[in-house]
């Protein structure tokens, strides 16, 4: 994004609550405007969603909007891998299912896909064996390749940006904790920290699972679902893929540069009541490592029955995050309503999504110009 002309001394004073990727991207497009920034973080830089995510850059929705939003985004990955000299993955991945119902949502989703420019190959159990031989696909009721697709890690990419944003003159404070947010007649006028009270301009809550929660300082009740999940980083192995799998919208996985694997469940552990507490959120980590390893090891399993290099792999890491997801599964972004000064990022598929929704809400923060293609996806939506 160019440049804007602020006047000597008036360079507007952005705030940003969270340090995960959305946070971290919005802030590097701030201060390449011009703008003076500083970011608040509770915990450390890429603790929260960031860490837990997959990571895996897609336009795979039914949604045809939301497809075009996602492409757009993955342009601006482009760019923004260019400019700050990130590494990105583009190896393309492969979705398949062998149950029918699922087989119905891939058939939907790649119908939608092919009227883009995503490009889906449609795949039979032979093709993604000839095209990912270190795979053993099993029965295949449905399943496409998708070219363009792409991965990072994503904490260090998200450290790469604030590195960047903090080169040009932004401050990152953690930890550093919102505790209040201060208004004069509606208008964000300062938040305050342990760290001191901070004079701002405009505030942004990009806090992923603490929107609802930073939201209610301002008096804006906007509920939103947390959704956990499980993932595990293997030590390294042999090099075989650069592409990311989707089975069933049940288990995703890909091989990082550095020969981990990684993995995680989409869909969360059973509702069971040996889980309400981890639904609750009141459980957000293992409480033994032996249960945290059995975990792991379950799912480690569960991915080598389809890629059998995943066998004698010793796991690494098992993290259990929260995915924020908005009620409807869509984005928010845009002027909090009712709060004049202070602006919110919360969306599902934050990875995909970051450099495009960071120059968006930098654009209509500093111009005050509404992006049309965010018409969609504005918080008011829930109120």
């Amino acid at each position: 994004m160019p440049a804007i002309s602020f006047a000597a001394g008036n360079r507007p004073k952005v705030g940003i609550i969270g340090a995960g990727i959305i946070g971290a991207a919005i802030a590097a497009y701030l201060v390449d405007a011009g703008a003076e920034v500083v970011i608040f973080e509770k915990d450390e830089p890429a603790s929260g969603a960031t860490r837990a995510s997959l990571a895996w850059i897609n336009p795979s929705t039914a949604n045809a909007h939301y497809r075009d939003l996602r492409l757009e985004s993955m342009g601006e990955w482009l760019r923004f891998e260019h400019k700050l000299k990130l590494d990105v993955v583009w190896g393309g991945s492969i979705s398949w299912s062998d149950n029918e119902e699922k087989a119905k949502n891939l058939d939907q989703r790649e119908e939608v896909l092919r009227a883009s420019s995503a490009a889906p190959r449609h795949l039979t159990q032979a093709d993604i064996k000839a095209l990912s031989p270190a795979m053993e696909p099993g029965d295949t009721k449905a399943g496409f390749f998708l070219p363009q697709d792409g991965h990072v890690d994503p904490v260090e990419t998200t450290r790469k940006i604030l590195a960047y944003a903090v080169a040009k003159g932004a401050r990152l404070l953690y930890p550093c904790a919102v505790d209040e947010i201060v208004r004069e007649q509606g208008q964000i006028k300062s938040v305050r920290t342990a760290q001191g009270e901070f004079a701002l301009d405009y505030l942004v809550s990009a806090c992923g699972t603490d929107t609802s929660a930073m939201l209610e300082k301002v008096g804006v009740k906007i509920g939103m679902n947390a959704v956990p999940g499980l993932k595990i980083h293997t030590q390294p192995i042999a090099a075989t893929t650069r592409m990311v799998y989707d089975f069933s919208s049940a288990l995703e996985w890909k091989q990082m540069p550095n020969g981990e694997a990684v993995a995680i469940y989409v869909g969360g552990p059973p509702k069971s009541p040996v889980h309400a507490p981890v639904f609750a959120g009141t459980l957000r980590s293992h409480p033994t490592q032996e249960l945290a390893a059995m975990h792991g090891e379950s799912l480690k399993a569960k991915v080598a029955k389809y890629w059998p290099a995943l066998q004698d792999a010793q796991l690494k890491s098992v993290v259990v995050g929260y995915r924020p997801m908005p009620l409807d599964g869509l984005p928010m972004i845009g002027q909090v309503p009712g709060v004049q000064g202070m602006y919110m990022v919360a969306t599902h598929s934050g990875v995909t999504l970051a450099p495009l929704l960071g120059k968006y809400a930098a654009q209509e923060i500093l111009t005050r110009e509404k992006a049309l293609v965010l018409a969609k996806y504005r918080p008011e939506r829930f109120l």
